[in-house]
């Protein structure tokens, strides 16, 4: 390891490589944690990326897991991974915030490590703190009430997505090569595409979750390598009786048929979903051009038509505009108002009539059923994982009265359960990442990492992640 600048070495490492030289001994787990202690204070000064550090566990961590490798008994090929931990995930003895001043977290007990975060401490990983996120996880960006602003590592004054902000910015600027994040309505495939990191959101139930928090919630990886996101999936999915939801434990190992990739395939191409904000041009182009590069392959390529326009996702908005008031409003009076885009994005919740918000669930299995048909045509979907690049830091959204808008091409995918990815496919004429959007058939994640995989050996050249 170079002695002037360690970090520059470490930060380039993925897992995989990372796993390999613990295995080697030419890295140990404890050197690793150690010099990523020593920048983290660097980096968050820039980036505000972790608002509760724990350098004292994360060394004990890794000294553990340093005994394991040099014994010859590693917990797995995860084994000294350093990583970081999501807000909204529980973890034993850390508060958890759900990135709102709202949340009077520092009442609570925190006894117990939600599932992915059980299954990581099982493998070895080291953590090295918790990160930051947009207050309740409905924001599409790094702003939050009590945390403050996140910052994209790409371009300090833009945005790295939410609400698995903190999460994003940690494995983009080189502090983890790893994390967990958690969707909702994207909140993992936005910040993959802000952040140009490869992210998956399973299948509904396939990672166990607890406790539960709505239909639509999922966890799952975000890395810089589709090999790596198949790596942790191999820890995520062990079962957990907590999650009576969860779908059967498969045993499926992620790696082992990663390249894969079916062939004979029809692919769809969907540019523009038709609702939310207009398509921005680098975006579309750059989604074309992977598509491209998949019928290059031989795969057959199928415009599609979208189904839906303008409008069609206030139905949606409403359903996660009432499950955010029913959160946000357990709190004090006093509190709500700290937290005044959430507050203000509510208000109208309450007024809001049984009827109307049944009528709403009823038009959203609509739409389900309207992103089905499409898969009764083609076997995969490719549109862009967001319609537009990182925006300001400083907004919750491009535009403050449209805070549900950015999630117009994520969100769907969420209420059909299917397994999606969020994979780099270029840069903007300003030099902000883009995000290809994979969608495959509902429980098929072995699939959508496959076809991820075989795009990352194919797409353009990369730049390299930003140092800070």
């Amino acid at each position: 390891m170079s002695q002037a600048n360690p970090f520059q070495e470490i930060r380039q490492l993925s897992a995989t490589a990372l796993s390999r030289k613990f295995r080697a001994k030419d890295l140990s787990p404890l050197e690793v944690t150690q010099v990523l202690i020593d920048e983290l204070d660097r980096l968050n000064k820039s980036l505000n990326m972790v608002y509760l550090p724990t350098p004292e566990r994360a060394l004990q961590e890794a000294k553990a897991s340093e005994q394991r490798w040099m014994d010859g008994t590693p917990n797995g090929p995860l084994d000294g991974i350093a990583t970081t931990i999501k807000d909204g995930l529980l973890s034993i003895n850390e508060p958890s915030y759900r990135g709102s001043i709202a949340n009077d977290a520092d009442e609570y007990s925190w006894n117990q490590d939600a599932p992915v975060n059980a299954r990581l401490r099982e493998a070895g990983m080291v953590s090295l703190g918790k990160t930051t996120m947009p207050d309740f996880g409905i924001l599409a960006s790094g702003y939050s009430s009590i945390h403050g602003i996140t910052r994209n590592p790409w371009a300090l004054d833009k945005n790295p997505g939410g609400s698995s902000s903190g999460a994003a910015a940690s494995v983009a600027c080189g502090l983890s090569p790893m994390v967990v994040g958690t969707d909702i309505v994207g909140s993992i495939r936005l910040p993959a595409s802000f952040c140009g990191l490869f992210g998956l959101k399973p299948s509904q139930g396939r990672v166990p979750y607890y406790p539960p928090n709505a239909p639509t919630l999922v966890a799952g990886p975000m890395t810089r390598t589709v090999t790596d996101a198949a790596l942790m999936m191999n820890a995520l999915c062990a079962p957990d009786p907590r999650d009576f939801t969860a779908l059967a434990f498969d045993d499926c190992n992620y790696l082992e048929d990663l390249e894969r990739a079916p062939r004979q395939l029809t692919l769809g191409l969907l540019t523009d979903i038709g609702f939310g904000p207009e398509v921005n041009t680098d975006v579309k182009h750059a989604v074309e051009q992977a598509a491209k590069a998949f019928a290059d392959l031989g795969y057959n390529i199928e415009l599609i038509d979208t189904p839906f326009k303008q409008g069609d996702d206030r139905c949606a908005e409403l359903f996660y505009k009432q499950r955010c008031f029913s959160e946000f409003g357990q709190y004090s009076e006093r509190l709500k108002k700290q937290s005044p885009y959430i507050y203000d994005w509510t208000l109208d919740a309450v007024n809001t009539p049984a009827p109307e918000l049944y009528k709403a669930m009823n038009e959203m299995r609509a739409m389900r059923e309207k992103v089905m048909a499409i898969f009764n045509q083609v076997d995969y979907l490719l549109l862009p994982s967001v319609a537009i690049p990182a925006f300001d830091a400083e907004l919750p959204a491009p535009d403050i009265n449209q805070l549900f808008a950015p999630w117009s091409n994520t969100y769907l995918f969420n209420t059909t359960e299917q397994p999606a990815s969020s994979i780099n496919c270029g840069y903007t004429k300003d030099g902000l990442p883009i995000g290809l959007q994979i969608v495959g058939p509902r429980f098929d994640d072995m699939g959508v990492l496959q076809l991820s995989r075989l795009y990352e050996k194919i797409r353009p050249q990369q730049q390299p992640f930003p140092a800070i």
